[in-house]
């Protein structure tokens, strides 16, 4: 190919089209123009600097399809498209199932009713409350059975201070105190008596009430022993407790409880379950000020061998 000059060729591309279309009208000898002149301008960007003018047309024309392809990918997507792309797709719409006009019936119940039957106790469990007293601390124990176990009692004794708790019962150092006893059947009472003994202690024990004064006036060693002694405070509840005090305490008879008792003597509703209670030393019962009259007192501590002789022994009068 000869090497022509850029403007030659220029010349050449204009000429050569006037010479073969002479009767083509304006507009086309333009667009012809103007396919040359975008070859001549990009002819520094040609891999030969000298072409033929086929060449520079078919070049032309490429450069101008990728002009139109360019512009294509920079056009600005709009608006609804950009959001389009951003939300995310619509869910499927789930069936709700349409709401109850009415609610459904159900009792009312503001607790879970007791089920006594379902504890499995023993026959007899709770009709009678051993009173243990330590012979030197003056530490109270209560228990259902005329036997102290070592592990159920220890668990009832309180941490006031170092050397305040044993390590282990011993049988020596405990005796019984006192006996509360409840007619045939009316174990579900005793057991509601034993649990308001046992919180009525443990309110002394954390709350002091008028000895409070003397007991922060105390050391370490008889703070532990002021608290360790229950004696006098146990007898105070015991009174209170046989005379129904405590939310909760069935010492006073319901009518399910009259309906559901087990004994021969139902007893009213209203009225407080008739009590013996047995002490070792009889002048223990003058601590408490008073004794409901469902109370009966006796002297002297039953047989331990026979349960059911202790049930239909008569307790004399003091």
């Amino acid at each position: 190919m000869s090497g022509l000059p850029i403007r030659n060729l220029r010349q050449l591309a204009i000429g050569s089209s006037q010479a073969v279309r002479p009767l083509a009208s304006t507009t086309t000898s333009t667009a012809t123009t103007s396919i040359a002149s975008a070859a001549v301008r990009n002819a520094s960007s040609f891999p030969f600097k000298h072409q033929s003018i086929e060449e520079a047309e078919a070049f032309a024309a490429k450069v101008a399809k990728l002009r139109a392809k360019r512009r294509a990918l920079q056009k600005v997507p709009s608006t609804a498209a950009v959001q389009a792309q951003r939300l995310p797709k619509p869910k499927k719409p789930t069936t709700i199932p349409p709401k109850p006009t009415t609610a459904p019936v159900v009792p009312y119940r503001r607790y879970k009713q007791p089920k006594p039957e379902l504890t499995k106790f023993p026959e007899g469990h709770g009709e009678q409350i051993w009173i243990y007293n330590h012979i030197v601390t003056n530490q109270v124990v209560y228990s259902h059975s005329p036997t102290l176990r070592q592990n159920r009692a220890l668990k009832q004794l309180p941490f006031n201070g170092k050397q305040t708790k044993p390590a282990k019962i011993r049988k020596d150092y405990w005796q019984p105190m006192a006996l509360i006893q409840f007619n045939e059947g009316e174990g579900v009472v005793g057991r509601s008596v034993y649990q308001k003994l046992r919180e009525f202690r443990r309110v002394h024990e954390l709350s002091w009430g008028h000895q409070r004064k003397d007991l922060y006036a105390m050391d370490r060693k008889a703070l532990g022993e002021g608290l360790n002694d229950q004696r006098a405070n146990s007898i105070a509840d015991m009174a209170a407790v046989l005379a129904g005090a405590g939310q909760g305490n069935r010492v006073k008879v319901s009518a399910a409880d009259a309906s559901s008792s087990t004994s021969d003597v139902v007893p009213a509703t209203g009225k407080l379950a008739e009590v013996i209670v047995f002490w070792a030393n009889d002048q223990d019962r003058n601590i408490a000020e008073k004794w409901s009259k469902n109370v009966r007192h006796a002297a002297g501590m039953p047989s331990l061998s026979a349960r059911t002789a202790v049930i239909e022994q008569e307790a004399p009068e003091l």
